[in-house]
């Protein structure tokens, strides 16, 4: 006999289920809109040249087609840029979105009070108003390093992705793979639980596997290892970092090394890393053997930053010291002249951690001008902020407006490869071929 008494219980069922979608706002799986950018002139990333006016159509977030006069599908919508330039989204190859120090760092205790004071919850919070800011500087990529205690950097992307904040693309590295105490130098051994809450401390070779596949598993997007720990003493040794290259390979994970002096850069590339951080030290011939091995130098110059900072609005103890700026400036200069006179692939990074008191993307977007200040032309100094930068994170895909790449760009009033300056006046935001207006504000 047929059981009529479950059917009212059935019914009962689907209308609650149906309530609680009601309630919850589920939305229906929706087909992204086909997008039609018609841009006055386009940057080439590759080739760091404008050409002039171009049509770009999107469709799933990808870039179908680039040309002149591309006539629209139907149902296509047209956004009109032929006023501006529009230039691939910026990338950004070194950022801590988790970390910010007051400016009095020397001795690790700003890094230490992060961890023990704020927690990862609070980091969270304060990751996700700074990557607000970077996208609406113009930057649709943000590749973080680290200094982000146990993955919390994952569940920010996480919150980017699905849309609950709003924020550039975001790819992450977990806890940086670290010898002996990390970069929190005077942690006595007793609280050695300090640092590896902000690092994930190696020992041998077999541990180095194990944690590229602990940081795998756990959703990092690439693996960040340091060859020196400075300013604490300690290297991973070249077996270690050769594991962890081996390792990652094998996960499909892109690997970059912090290395703050020549010896340091040449362990990494010993081990078969190709991507240096920093690479403060490099010699002549460590960097003309990065250029033989194609190697990448993320060239991290904050310091450019500083001079940003207006100081009718900074308090005079906040204020910095002139005569410091001009000797840091002075060598970020002469890195970047010796990097590009050797033929290094220069990706733009700007390590903005410190308060400026300025947004951590105006920061980070004013610290391209460094490449100027070192002797490249403003498109050169784009191109490491697209083309170099996006290859490094994911190539073809990034830092490019071509065929097949994802659908993020800017638009700018004014010419950015005659001054930098037209990157502060940024009318439009495409990322994913969806519009800034549906990120929160109108192009």
């Amino acid at each position: 006999m047929r059981n009529t008494s479950a059917v009212p219980a059935v019914r009962f069922l689907l209308v609650l289920a149906l309530s609680i979608g009601s309630l919850l706002h589920v939305p229906a799986a929706r087909a992204q809109e086909v997008l039609l950018v018609r841009a006055g002139r386009l940057f080439d990333s590759e080739r760091a040249a404008l050409l002039p006016a171009r049509d770009i159509l999107i469709e799933n977030g990808r870039v179908k087609q680039v040309g002149a006069h591309i006539a629209p599908p139907p149902g296509a919508r047209i956004l009109d840029l032929s006023r501006y330039v529009v230039l691939p989204g910026l990338v950004e190859a070194h950022a801590h979105l988790l970390m910010e120090h007051p400016g009095d760092e020397g001795s690790g205790e700003t890094s230490v009070r992060e961890v023990v004071r704020e927690g990862d919850a609070l980091r969270v919070l304060r990751g996700a108003a700074r990557a607000g800011t970077y996208l609406d500087a113009g930057f649709t990529t943000v590749r973080d390093l680290g200094n982000a205690g146990r993955f919390a950097d994952v569940a920010l992307r996480r919150a980017i992705a699905e849309g609950t904040i709003r924020g550039p693309r975001l790819f992450v590295a977990g806890p940086g793979l670290s010898p002996a105490g990390g970069q929190l130098d005077g942690v006595l051994e007793e609280h050695q639980n300090i640092v590896r809450h902000e690092y994930r401390i190696v020992r041998g070779a077999d541990d180095a596997r194990a944690a590229v596949r602990e940081i795998a598993v756990q959703g990092a997007d690439h693996v960040k290892l340091y060859s020196n720990a400075s300013p604490n003493p300690a290297y991973l040794s070249i077996e270690e970092m050769r594991a962890i290259v081996e390792e990652a390979n094998l996960m499909g994970l892109k690997v970059t090394a912090h290395a703050t002096n020549d010896r340091a850069i040449n362990r990494a590339l010993d081990a078969g890393v190709r991507a240096i951080e920093h690479g403060r030290g490099a010699t002549p011939a460590t960097l003309a053997r990065m250029k033989q091995l194609g190697a990448v130098l993320v060239l991290t110059e904050a310091g450019r930053s500083l001079l940003a900072v207006d100081v009718a609005r900074t308090p005079a103890e906040r204020r910095p010291d002139r005569a410091r700026i001009e000797a840091i400036l002075g060598l970020s200069r002469d890195r970047i002249e010796k990097a590009r006179d050797a033929g290094v692939e220069v990706a733009f990074g700007s390590d903005v951690y410190i308060d400026f008191g300025l947004p951590r993307g105006e920061a980070a977007r004013m610290a391209i001008n460094a490449y100027v200040d070192g002797g490249a032309s403003p498109a050169q100094a784009l191109r490491s902020a697209t083309w170099v930068a996006g290859n490094l994170v994911a190539p073809g895909e990034l830092g490019t407006l071509r065929e097949g790449a994802h659908a993020d760009l800017i638009a700018v009033e004014g010419d950015p490869t005659i001054s930098l300056e037209a990157l502060r006046n940024v009318r439009c935001i495409v990322l994913a071929g969806r519009t800034k207006d549906r990120l929160g504000s109108t192009c």
